[in-house]
C-alpha cells in the first residue's frame, strides 16, 4: 500500500518548480527534491505531479527532446486545487442512497483538500472525488444555501460511520458552518444518548447502538472537545434547530438498510 501523500512535500514540490524559473522538467524536480531531502523516489514524485496537474495545480507539457519519450515539464498555474463533491460521491464514501449522477459539482480547495481525494471516472471522464469529510462539509453549506435537501445524507453518514472529526470542523470553520456542524453533532449525541419516547425500537436499538460505538471512539480521541470550541460561521443554523430525533433516526436506519 502506497504512503499516504503529504501536504508539505506537495508545497515543496511546487516551489521547486517556482525556483526554476516557473517551469521544470520530471528530472529537475527530482534531482532538487532528492537534495532538499524532500523525496528522492521517482514513484512517488509522479504520484504527486499527476494529483497536482488534475487538480488544476500544475500544467504539464511535452517537449520533444529527440529521445523516444518526449519530456515533460511542468509549471504552476497559480489556480486553486479543484476536486468534485455532492451527492454522487458520498455514495463513493458509503451512503446507503441511489443518487442522481447530476449530483456532481467541482468546488475549490487547498492542497490538503486534493491530497485527500480520490480518483474518480464518470462517463469515461477523469475526475477528482472530495474526501468523505470536505464532501459532507459542502452538501451542508450547499443546503444551508440553496435548500437541497441534502442535509439529510449528511445526517445519515454522520450518525453511523467514524469520520476524522477534527478535519470536518476545521473545514467547516472555513465553509462559515462551524456552528452549524458543530450543534449538528451535538444533536446526534442528544438523540442517541437520550431518551426517545415516540421511536420505534427497532430502529433506534441498531442506530444507538452504532453511534455510540462511534461516540467512544471519538472521546478516546478527545475530538469531542471540538464541539465547545468557538465556530466560525452560523450559516445553516435554522435547518439544523429544525433537525428532530425523528429526522436524525429515519436518516441512520436509513443508512443502515433497517428503514427504505
Amino acid at each position: 500500500m502506497s504512503p499516504p501523500l503529504r501536504e508539505t512535500t506537495a508545497r515543496e514540490i511546487i516551489d521547486i518548480i517556482r525556483s526554476k524559473g516557473g517551469q521544470a522538467s520530471f528530472s529537475t524536480i527530482l534531482v532538487e527534491a532528492d537534495r532538499r531531502g524532500t523525496l528522492a523516489w521517482h514513484r512517488t514524485l509522479r504520484r504527486y505531479l499527476d494529483l497536482l496537474v488534475q487538480g488544476g495545480v500544475l500544467a504539464e507539457k511535452e517537449r520533444d527532446v529527440g529521445s523516444v519519450n518526449p519530456q515533460q515539464l511542468y509549471s504552476p498555474t497559480g489556480k486553486k486545487p479543484t476536486v468534485y463533491s455532492g451527492p454522487k460521491i458520498l455514495e463513493l464514501h458509503g451512503l446507503n442512497w441511489d443518487t442522481p449522477i447530476r449530483g456532481l459539482y467541482p468546488v475549490n480547495t487547498d492542497i490538503l483538500g486534493l491530497l485527500r481525494s480520490k480518483p474518480l471516472v464518470v462517463s469515461g471522464i477523469h475526475r477528482l472525488a472530495a474526501s468523505r469529510e470536505d464532501c459532507m462539509a459542502h452538501e451542508v453549506r450547499r443546503d444551508a444555501d440553496q435548500t437541497t435537501g441534502t442535509l439529510e445524507l449528511v445526517t445519515a453518514l454522520a450518525a453511523t460511520q467514524t469520520l476524522d472529526l477534527p478535519y470536518l470542523i476545521r473545514r467547516s470553520d472555513e465553509l462559515e458552518i462551524g456552528r452549524t456542524v458543530r450543534l449538528l453533532f451535538k444533536k446526534l449525541i442528544q438523540t442517541f444518548t437520550g431518551i426517545s419516547q415516540d421511536a420505534d425500537g427497532k430502529i433506534l436499538l441498531a442506530t444507538r447502538q452504532r453511534f455510540l460505538q462511534i461516540l467512544r471512539q471519538y472521546s478516546r480521541q478527545r475530538a469531542l472537545d471540538l464541539l465547545e470550541t468557538p465556530a466560525k460561521g452560523t450559516r445553516g443554523i435554522r435547518m439544523i434547530e429544525s433537525l428532530t430525533p425523528a429526522h436524525i433516526l429515519n436518516a441512520a436506519g436509513k443508512q443502515l438498510g433497517i428503514t427504505g
